[in-house]
């Protein structure tokens, strides 16, 4: 009787109105700008940024009146590209890696519940690369070099800080924001083209937009 009486509290518990104000899980899509800081091994390098796309599932836990805690698992694209010399030849460098993201960040919210509330949120991330390529391409010869999933190391932490705008629309929460994604792992394999000195740390911009049930 006592485990007939457990499972109806339990079931009360995940139904009730109480546990959908704490807990929220919704999808966020958006576009990245991202790019490197560090050199090649040729010697000081201007990395330029590229754009690509991020995606995926996330979930909210209300903790104490506007904090929260949120984690997502996404799919990102990064990377940058940079003029270098390739057999003698001005060429172009193209660096895209595809990655698991595994973001974890406090939220806090910056006005009182209403229609429209802005949002602070700051944590960090681990990355799992899925697939790279290194692409490079000599300006006057057309001769192309390409290197994949091994140059880039399969793993990447770093520090997320952002702003967001929350919609809230009778049971659904549209969301809109930017973050910055700042690496802190040497990304380039000491083994690849790229050379031995060479430095890579992942940055970027994200514009995400979501919707939360």
């Amino acid at each position: 009787m006592y485990r007939h009486i457990l499972f109806f509290l339990f079931l009360f518990i995940l139904t009730s109105p109480v546990r959908a104000q704490l807990f929220s899980g919704g999808l966020k899509f958006g576009m990245t700008q991202t790019t490197y800081s560090g050199n090649l091994d040729s010697g000081e390098t201007i990395w330029d940024p590229i754009s690509g796309i991020a995606g995926g599932v996330t979930g909210e836990l209300s903790v104490l009146g506007p904090l929260s805690v949120a984690g997502e698992i996404q799919y990102v694209r990064m990377g940058a590209q940079s003029r270098v010399r390739y057999n003698s030849f001005p060429s172009s460098l193209t660096s895209r890696t595809s990655y698991l993201s595994l973001p974890l960040f406090a939220q806090l919210n910056l006005g009182p519940s209403g229609i429209v509330v802005p949002r602070f949120f700051v944590g960090g991330a681990a990355l799992i690369e899925l697939e790279s390529v290194i692409l490079v391409e000599a300006d006057m010869t057309s001769e192309i070099f390409i290197e994949e999933n091994s140059s880039i190391e399969s793993f990447d932490y770093g520090l997320i800080v952002g702003l967001g705008i929350d919609f809230n629309l009778a049971s659904q929460r549209l969301t809109l924001e930017v973050r910055y994604y700042n690496g802190q792992n040497d990304v380039s394999k000491p083994t690849s083209e790229l050379g031995e000195e060479t430095v890579l740390n992942n940055r970027g911009w994200a514009i995400m937009t979501g919707v939360l049930f």
